[in-house]
């Protein structure tokens, strides 16, 4: 096989592969980020469109419709973006990478990327297992959604 058949081929199984993960739940699909499009501006994107944010190799899933423009990237407009995690199991020992405009679960832990420390999403009133989306990190909520983890 020549090395233009080689690559043909290689193309030919990556968009068969991009073409299956567009049906994978978002557990799936946090394994395998670079099998979802690109994000990139001028793009006009709808509730559920996921795309792969190089600069952070994160997954995020999109929030409002809109068209992209250069200064609403993913990681700085979590109204829009919401990142896409679910390989950690959210305990002590297997923390989820927090970001700003991620769902959190009540009950599960987080690794805060700015103070590196570890924090309990809880809130009086709340049942293990919802979910609230914030905008914020885990150590600028301490006391309201969250607590240290010892």
């Amino acid at each position: 096989m020549t090395l233009e058949q080689k690559l043909t081929r290689a193309r030919q199984l990556r968009k068969a592969a991009m073409i299956a993960a567009a049906d994978y739940p978002d557990e799936q699909a946090a394994a395998v980020p670079t099998l979802y499009p690109a994000w990139t501006t001028g793009e006009a994107v709808e509730v559920d469109d996921r795309r792969y944010y190089e600069p952070d190799g994160k997954l995020y899933k999109c929030r409002q419709a809109h068209t992209t423009q250069s200064d609403w990237t993913p990681d700085v407009t979590p109204a829009m973006w919401a990142v896409i995690d679910v390989a950690h199991a959210g305990t002590v020992e297997d923390p989820i990478p927090a970001s700003r405009g991620m769902d959190y679960i009540y009950g599960k832990y987080y690794l805060d990327p700015e103070d590196q420390k570890i924090y309990l999403c809880k809130r009086t009133g709340e049942e293990e297992g919802g979910t609230v989306n914030l905008q914020y990190l885990p150590h600028e909520l301490v006391g309201q959604y969250f607590e240290e983890a010892a």
